[in-house]
């Protein structure tokens, strides 16, 4: 089964005609709507469209657990991984120029002291997510930073209706999706920010799109609004 899917992925990301698009099996709505290993909708899928039409390619999706996604990376498996940061993934690849706008929330139970700082968060549990990197927590409490891992976010606000935890790590898109859906199973205080980021794509340098032609796709869909447009769908 492992070598039928190597030869899979190695035959679909030497395809002339697909775009190969790695994407993390813990991502959800609004960035990801999954079935199994298939993406059904939300912002990767348009944004992997959007660029692969830029490169008059189909957009493919090759969906895998976090931990195996930088090898497959390194390995050419896939083309590139959108809607990352370069400190969420060391490796050896190329870096596009940032151009999805994101935010690190910490959100807390409204029946808890709401926290006025990083620090003030030494010692206590905060709902994280299994493999994510959260390098202002790291670099703000370092060995007083207690994780509690979960698979996603969905799992970490359960946690927190539950009284498990009274923190939690979360990306704005996210939180302000479930807002929208009103979706939100315990009451908040407003967020502490711990980042405002622009997320980018990691490039293979067994890709056969280059660097200057990812960037120049990148920039085209922001100046002619395309970005933007996906975006205001899910807010």
């Amino acid at each position: 089964m492992a070598a039928s899917w190597l030869l899979a992925a190695s035959l679909a990301s030497a395809t002339p005609g697909k775009l190969l698009i790695l994407l993390d099996n813990s991502t959800e709505m609004p960035l990801a709507s999954l079935q199994g290993s298939t993406l059904l909708a939300g912002i990767h899928l348009e944004v992997g469209r959007a660029l692969a039409s830029e490169f008059g390619k189909q957009a493919s999706f090759l969906v895998l657990p976090r931990k195996r996604i930088s090898d497959s990376l390194q390995n050419g498996d896939a083309d590139l991984l959108c809607l990352y940061r370069p400190e969420w993934l060391p490796g050896p690849f190329q870096w596009s120029r940032p151009f999805l706008p994101n935010a690190e929330l910490l959100i807390t139970r409204r029946d808890q002291p709401r926290p006025g700082s990083i620090t003030s968060l030494a010692g206590q549990g905060i709902g994280t997510i299994h493999g994510f990197r959260y390098p202002e927590l790291e670099t703000g409490l370092g060995k007083n930073l207690i994780r509690d891992d979960a698979p996603n976010a969905s799992s970490n606000l359960k946690k927190l209706e539950a009284g498990r935890t009274h923190h939690a790590a979360i990306n704005q898109l996210y939180l302000h999706y479930q807002q929208k859906l009103g979706q939100l199973p315990v009451a908040l205080h407003p967020p502490l920010v711990l980042n405002n980021y622009q997320t980018g794509c990691a490039l293979s340098r067994r890709s056969q799109i280059s660097l200057p032609q990812l960037n120049h796709a990148i920039t085209h869909l922001v100046n002619n609004k395309t970005i933007a447009r996906i975006l205001e769908k899910y807010r």
